[in-house]
């Protein structure tokens, strides 16, 4: 009897599985490999030595997204066929942050997404070869809080401005004194005890040293380097509002017990804080994820070209941070996917990410915070949890 049973599960499971149809696909990916944003005054790599502005993307980060790209063809256009191979608006929806290196890697992404796309002009000398022009929509910076997380939130600066002053975490910054001291003693300039100094810093020579492995200055030893990458390391989820960050090896559950309910620097996980920098766009997600069910919009793809800052804040906020990428930030040309799958007149939701240009989406859907039998995510206890994520509107960023 009990063979008999397993038999019938297993061929229920069988018939879900087969049956399983890709309703809609959103995927957010961080912009490719791009120049620092800026140097210090006695920086040996001043914005000449780049030859281009600060913060452009470099011709890595356009291969890095074309490539991307080619793998994204490849899931939604050639495997599972959520979309046709020719380019058209009612089914394709992409959006950027309003800054060139996004705009700039969202086009060398669509590039090879769309690259036999019979849309282009066949009969004009010297056009790109197989090159369609894709719309790609933005908005104002000051205006665009889904793909901005610095955008001005009062209330959301004011919850990190309290949890830096917090005795533990002031402690944590004092143990770092010897990188500031040796940061203003050489660097040309003053710069203040504080998160935002470490991430500053963190964020030049990640890239000078790290990205393009030049030559530093005697100060900056590998020593010095490695503390202030790990400094950044535990401060930085911190002061957007995670808790204590897990290196336990344990189930889902007790994985997701111990990020909520155990503290970061004596706090545990910030909600509203995290409602504040990664809930506006968790909420056009859910919002898209509704509208696709209840056939209100053609649109089977949507792409958002953006930062890793709105890759974290979705992750910290769905409580994946840990699994996904540990406790960095995610690389250049990164992608996020969230899709959303039909079985049996059921709607399931799955969450996969792609570390770089090179790896396929991996599916981290076991590690959402709700019951997910063989990845598959019902959507209403998605949309439940979410919910909690989800601000109000833009007044909650100005509550006292």
């Amino acid at each position: 009897m009990r063979l008999l049973v397993a038999l019938l599960l297993v061929a229920v499971l069988s018939q879900a599985l087969a049956e399983e149809r890709l309703v809609l696909a959103q995927t957010m990916w961080r912009h490719g490999a791009r120049t620092p944003r800026g140097c210090y005054p006695t920086d040996p790599y001043q914005e000449s030595f780049w030859g281009v502005p600060w913060g452009e993307l470099t011709t890595t980060g356009m291969r890095q997204h074309f490539e991307q790209g080619q793998r994204l063809r490849r899931r939604y256009i050639e495997e599972t066929e959520l979309i046709g191979r020719k380019y058209t608006r009612y089914q394709t929806t992409v959006r950027s942050a309003d800054t060139p290196r996004c705009i700039e890697s969202a086009q060398a992404n669509l590039a090879a997404f769309y690259a036999d796309s019979p849309t282009f002009p066949s009969d004009v000398n010297g056009w790109p070869s197989s090159w369609t022009p894709i719309a790609v929509h933005s908005r104002p910076y000051e205006e665009d809080r889904e793909l901005e997380v610095a955008v001005s939130c009062p209330r959301a600066d004011q919850l990190s401005k309290n949890r830096e002053n917090l005795p533990a975490f002031q402690s944590f910054l004092a143990s770092k004194q010897p990188l500031f001291d040796a940061i203003n003693a050489n660097s040309g300039d003053t710069f203040n005890v504080s998160s935002y100094t470490i991430a500053h810093w963190w964020g030049i020579l990640r890239v000078e040293k790290g990205d393009f492995n030049l030559t530093m200055p005697e100060w900056i030893t590998d020593e010095f380097y490695e503390g202030l990458r790990q400094a950044f390391e535990d401060s930085e989820d911190y002061i957007d509002g995670q808790g204590s960050k897990s290196t336990l090896k344990c189930s889902v559950a007790m994985y997701h017990a111990y990020n909520m309910f155990l503290a970061g620097f004596g706090l545990p996980d910030d909600t509203e804080l995290l409602r504040l920098r990664g809930g506006f766009m968790l909420g056009e997600l859910v919002k898209n994820m509704w509208n696709a069910v209840n056939n209100a919009t053609a649109t089977k793809y949507f792409a958002y070209s953006a930062h890793d800052t709105i890759q974290r804040a979705l992750m910290l906020s769905l409580g994946v941070k840990e699994a996904i990428v540990g406790s960095g930030n995610p690389y250049y040309a990164s992608v996020l996917a969230f899709e959303l799958w039909e079985s049996i007149g059921q709607y399931y939701v799955k969450i996969l990410f792609s570390p770089n240009s090179e790896t396929d989406l991996i599916d981290y859907s076991t590690f959402l915070p709700m019951k997910c039998s063989v990845g598959l995510c019902p959507l209403a206890d998605f949309v439940m949890y979410a919910q909690r994520y989800i601000p109000q509107g833009v007044e909650d960023c100005y509550k006292y």
